[in-house]
């Protein structure tokens, strides 16, 4: 009698959206010597992170350089503590290819990945390289048996541009058929970082759909879509050419951040929750599921400018009217916000496949 042995392996992860360091929101991590604790900002959500094997975050804003000004919108320039807190929450997937990756320049490019560099044992930062070499080679993460390769698109920079062509790369189908096929030989898992769409608005655009249908057809498994800074769906991509199919989340909204005006609904996030199954016959994935998160903040008092918001982010499930009506939003005569349209928004943008208990 011959045993047969489980060879089976698998992988929890877990995704969330865009780490936007405004400066309303350094300036509450800052103390009086100058020093900086994101921290308890992530605190209640932390365990949420760091359970699962890996965790992605989109570092929106980069670390240009402590030795210069810090600076919010347009050209932001973030503490480097950020990098240190982002691990210590649990990330260790971290995502560089955005329209501000090149805010401040190539210097704030190199700055950026060297900061990162320092957390090379636990965390994968990709996106924006340093050499021809690094933007040629395939970046991976391997967890449980399973090498997951991650790849980085942007749609744009904001106009600014690098004295080199390969420090970020943009949507371009050859690059990503050659990129996307490489790393299917070197990896059992491909993972796309889509920086794309529409800001403000919940549904993906054609392009977004494009590209998500080119993503399928090449193979890649999963999809995880920033920049919108809103919440769009989830689906299922299946392919025209094979019977694969690529998990796509369009947009996971914000994480933390301290975008104020225009739309209320940047302070509602999005986590993704799914499993890498491995077998001898196949990899896949599967149990994806939603939690949505709010971005909360105080409002400073508006008669004492020595005042200043205080961030923390919430799984929406632990968020309660007491909080929603300390919320800054309540200062906004526009505002809706309250856990109920909380509620409502993710109910209309996910679909019900996907919601968890804890994500209502």
């Amino acid at each position: 009698m011959t045993l047969v042995t489980d060879t089976t392996e698998k992988a929890s992860v877990v995704a969330v959206g865009d780490n936007l360091i405004h400066p309303v929101v350094y300036n509450d991590a800052q103390h009086q010597k100058g020093s900086f604790n994101f921290t308890p900002m992530y605190q209640h959500i932390k365990k949420d992170i760091q359970q699962p094997d890996l965790a992605f975050v989109n570092q929106e804003s980069p670390i240009g350089g402590d030795d210069r000004p810090f600076s919010g919108f347009k050209r932001f320039n973030t503490p480097s503590q950020i990098a240190q807190d982002v691990v210590n929450t649990g990330f260790d997937v971290v995502n560089g290819a955005n329209n501000h990756a090149l805010d401040q320049g190539d210097d704030g490019v190199h700055n950026n990945i060297q900061t990162w560099k320092h957390y090379k044992d636990k965390a994968l930062f990709t996106g924006i390289f340093d050499s021809e070499k690094e933007a040629q080679d395939i970046h991976t993460i391997t967890t449980h048996g399973i090498k997951v390769s991650v790849l980085s698109y942007t749609y744009g920079t904001n106009d600014m541009t690098s004295h080199y062509p390969y420090t970020v790369k943009t949507f371009d189908e050859q690059t990503i058929k050659r990129d996307v096929r490489k790393a299917k030989k070197q990896s059992d898992v491909v993972l796309v970082s889509a920086h794309w769409g529409n800001e403000n608005h919940h549904q993906p655009n054609k392009t977004q759909q494009k590209y998500a249908q080119l993503f399928a057809d090449e193979g890649v498994d999963v999809v995880i879509g920033t920049h919108p800074h809103v919440i769009q769906p989830v689906e299922w991509v299946k392919s025209q050419t094979s019977s694969h199919k690529t998990l796509v989340a369009y947009s996971l909204g914000n994480f933390l951040n301290g975008q104020y005006g225009g739309n209320e609904n940047n302070q509602l996030l999005g986590r993704i929750n799914f499993d890498i199954v491995k077998t001898p016959k196949d990899v896949h994935v599967e149990h994806v599921s939603w939690t949505s998160m709010v971005n909360h903040y105080e409002q400073a008092n508006p008669y004492n400018k020595n005042t200043r918001e205080h961030f923390q982010v919430y799984n929406l499930d632990d968020y309660n009217d007491q909080l929603a009506q300390k919320h800054g939003l309540q200062y906004d005569p526009q505002s809706e916000w309250n856990v109920h349209h909380l509620q409502d928004i993710t109910k209309q943008v996910i679909d019900d496949e996907y919601l968890n208990e804890k994500s209502m």
